[in-house]
């Protein structure tokens, strides 16, 4: 078991993960540590870090290898719009479906605090070295596995095509962001969840670069026409902290859902907040 305070992983055979690990170990000094899962850990301070063999939405055995705080998964994302982003997100899968990891109607446990730090940054970064002319800095709403772990976990991802993964610019600049986040405080926020909009949260972006709010998990429009009060539920408790107030896209979301929402966000003695 290695111990230490954030784990940051990624997938050997994912090229943004790997170039994003590969300026890491330079930035912050990394060192060889052990082996674990037929993978070589680094360490520095009390960071750790690895690549393992199984793709990211896979990584359900992690707690089977680390005692930490909190996981930071570097991967790549994939979009058929082809998209070039620079994203932060949680996992989970909100509805009936688990078609890449995890389980139905579960989700991973959010960390909003880092969530917000690691976006702030990389805003931060993308708009002094330009790269925010070409590259969307966005939050994604939750999707994908894996789903079991009993640590906060939180992915930062670039997008969306293979042009993307390998660009040393985009790579340099979240390895950067990771660094800077794991090793400065996180911010005094107050952590949400949020409802509604499309896959790229953008009005939730708005809320975690300009307000105190700080988002852990957030439904897509289209997961609220599949999900249930048991899941919404979760994405309040499985949050570090728990979530104080719900966020909702008052236009991106149908007016049986919203009602429910409010209803159950009231009902736990939580903020309503609709933007």
């Amino acid at each position: 078991m290695y111990r230490g305070r954030y784990a940051l992983v990624y997938s050997n055979r994912d090229l943004a993960g790997t170039g994003i690990a590969e300026h890491l170990r330079g930035l912050l000094n990394f060192r060889e540590y052990g082996i674990a899962h037929g993978a070589k850990v680094f360490v520095f301070e009390d960071m750790l870090l690895a690549g393992f063999d199984e793709d990211v939405l896979y990584f359900d055995f992690l707690d089977e290898i680390f005692d930490v705080e909190a996981y930071i998964v570097l991967s790549r994302h994939r979009s058929s719009a082809r998209i070039k982003s620079l994203t932060v997100h949680h996992t989970g899968n909100p509805g009936p479906r688990a078609e890449a990891g995890g389980k139905p109607f579960e989700l991973s446990i959010a960390f909003p605090p880092m969530a917000k730090r690691l976006l702030s940054l990389i805003k931060k970064y993308a708009d002094e070295t330009k790269l925010s002319e070409e590259y969307d800095v966005t939050l994604e709403v939750t999707h994908h596995g894996p789903t079991n772990l009993k640590k906060p976990l939180v992915f930062i991802e670039i997008g969306s095509s293979p042009e993307e993964w390998v660009d040393e610019r985009a790579r340099k600049l979240i390895a950067r962001v990771v660094a800077d986040a794991v090793m400065t405080p996180l911010p005094n926020c107050i952590p949400a969840a949020g409802f509604g909009g499309g896959h790229y949260a953008r009005k939730h972006t708005r809320v975690m670069l300009e307000t105190e709010y700080c988002l852990g998990h957030i439904f897509s429009k289209h997961a609220m026409q599949e999900t249930n009060e048991r899941v919404i539920l979760q994405a309040f408790e499985k949050s570090v902290p728990p979530s104080r107030a719900a966020i909702i896209e008052k236009k991106g979301v149908r007016s049986r859902e919203r009602k429910m929402i409010e209803e159950l966000t009231i009902s736990k003695g939580l903020e309503v907040v609709k933007i």
